[in-house]
């Protein structure tokens, strides 16, 4: 562990090294699996997390996690705890879909986040694949109403202020989270207002997404320029989630 910075009040960002000869060789939207060296309570195993690599994929040699610090969790607790310079194993990079080079299409991409599934849209729209058309893109992040303002704020100047010309659209949901209908009908307006979009990626809570992607496809959009990741698939995140992709 190279470094770890507070961000507000939820979030951790910390920075791992890797040796110059052994690079990670990941691109953007990828993630890695985290061994935290923590007894997961049965005998010879490990507490392991799943985390998007956060930062850019023009250095191979370091990589960016940007963790949640969930209540009684133990791995984000742990972490938050280790010394500068720990050491940590970890496998990876994952994703297939964001390791897609046919994707994405000439075209406007639109990337729908909910939750933390943020991380991903941001390591892909700082990828090497996106640098061309970071123009052509809107990043619309469906966020509960209690997450930290300074969490959206920095997200806003340090990383999208980073790639200048993408269309960056929080939207704060009116209960204490997104339900189902209520992201549909927020796709639909986004439809509805006038851009042709030719790509799409979802991240985040797969509750929400797989409906989307489904609604997607009633609209006559195919499923080859549709790219998923989903962390979990309830409404309450929790530290113990899964990831799946399409």
């Amino acid at each position: 562990m190279e470094s770890r910075i507070p961000i507000g009040s939820g979030y951790d960002l910390y920075s791992f090294s890797l040796p110059k000869d052994n690079p990670l060789n990941f691109c953007g939207g990828q993630y890695v699996i985290l061994n935290s060296g923590l007894d997961a309570g049965e005998e010879g195993k490990k507490l392991k997390r799943a985390y998007t690599i956060f930062s850019k994929d023009s250095d191979q040699n370091r990589f960016e996690l940007l963790i949640r610090k969930v209540h009684r969790g133990r791995v984000s607790n742990h972490l938050s705890e280790c010394p500068i310079g720990a050491d940590f194993e970890f496998s990876g990079p994952w994703g297939k879909f964001a390791g897609n080079e046919t994707w994405p299409n000439t075209g406007k991409t639109l990337l729908f986040a909910t939750d933390n599934g943020i991380s991903s849209a941001i390591s892909l729209i700082s990828s090497g694949k996106f640098k061309d058309r970071v123009d052509s893109t809107k990043l619309v992040w469906l966020l509960s109403e209690h997450e930290d303002p300074f969490l959206v704020d920095w997200i806003r100047e340090e990383r999208i202020g980073n790639a200048t010309g993408v269309e960056f659209v929080p939207v704060r949901s009116t209960g204490d989270s997104w339900s189902v209908d209520s992201a549909l009908s927020f796709v639909r307006w986004i439809l509805n207002a006038g851009d042709s979009y030719s790509n799409f990626f979802l991240s985040g809570n797969g509750r929400i997404l797989d409906e989307i992607a489904s609604f997607l496809e009633t609209k006559g959009i195919g499923r080859e320029t549709i790219g998923s990741e989903s962390y979990f698939r309830q409404e309450e995140l929790k530290e113990d989630r899964t990831r799946t992709e399409v």
